[in-house]
């Protein structure tokens, strides 16, 4: 598992915020810029027209906005908000996401950073419109691998994802959030009470800035660090087409484990499941397959 070797100096920290802060500015595209530059600073040197290489019709908003976000106040921003942030040089960030090819080079969030830490972390991912399946296998397995040490790692949506945090709160355990959008954003409103549970005492992540909008983009790629973030991924039930299928790619690309529920001759929620297993992932038909699979 990789890390960053170097680390950054202060002007760096300063031109990646200011990047970041730029809604039009993916983490993919300053993957791209960076590694042609073979620095990051160089790219305050670029002019409007070198810059279009990379952003194209962009180029002039964001060399503005780049430029003048360089003498921008960042902390009392970030006070403002009270959301804390971690460069990818630090102790505390997850090694686990260096296997992502764009790894976030920012992370913002607020609650335990600790959590980051803990070498067992299992993401749970499935439908927001899941069946009574998910929550009746979810009351079994959560506790199971909270018992065993795992902090348990979804996305705070609605369905699944609300089941296995919930599940994890339910059993005294620890649980990471990723969120799709800035922390000053609650989505799904319904979610609130949860949100503020994570805050409080677990950990809510974010590679956006604060007051970063919702953008049906920004959840493909929130989906990449749910499945990057953890050593296993498991799957309940998902529709033939949705987000889960990403980020059980984004799962395999990394190395990790799969691990889907078997699913019903028929049924559209398991339809995945089974094509799943059929190509792979390892079937869930009893608690130890867990352990069995990841060594404890």
């Amino acid at each position: 598992m990789g890390e960053y070797i170097e680390s950054f100096t202060d002007e760096q920290k300063r031109v990646l915020l200011s990047l970041i802060a730029i809604e039009k500015v993916t983490t993919l595209k300053m993957h791209r810029v960076f590694k042609d530059l073979n620095g990051i600073e160089k790219i305050l040197d670029l002019s409007i027209p070198e810059l279009s290489v990379y952003f194209g019709d962009n180029a002039e908003e964001i060399y503005t906005k780049l430029h003048n976000n360089m003498d921008f106040d960042f902390e009392s921003y970030f006070e403002f908000y009270n959301v804390n942030y971690m460069f990818c040089d630090d102790v505390h960030y997850p090694k686990e996401l260096f296997r992502v090819y764009d790894y976030p080079y920012v992370i913002f969030y607020r609650g335990n950073k600790d959590l980051l830490l803990f070498r067992r972390k299992i993401s749970i991912v499935g439908s927001r419109n899941n069946t009574s399946y998910s929550k009746e296998a979810l009351d079994s397995i959560v506790p199971y691998l909270v018992m065993n040490n795992f902090v348990i790692v979804s996305g705070l949506a609605i369905g699944v994802d609300s089941l296995a945090h919930e599940g994890a709160l339910k059993s005294k355990g620890y649980t990471i959030g990723v969120i799709a959008h800035g922390h000053n954003i609650i989505y799904p409103e319904q979610s609130y009470k949860l949100y503020k549970e994570l805050e409080r005492n677990h950990l809510i992540i974010s590679e956006y800035f604060p007051t970063s909008p919702i953008r049906k983009y920004k959840f493909l790629e929130r989906n990449r660090l749910v499945a990057g973030l953890s050593c296993a991924l498991l799957v309940t039930e998902a529709a033939k087409r949705s987000g889960t299928q990403r980020t059980v790619d984004f799962a395999l690309d990394v190395g990790s484990d799969v691990f889907c529920l078997p699913g019903k001759f028929g049924d559209k929620m398991s339809y995945s499941m089974n094509e799943y297993i059929k190509e792979g992932a390892i079937l869930v038909n009893k608690l130890e397959d867990f352990g069995n699979e990841l060594g404890f």
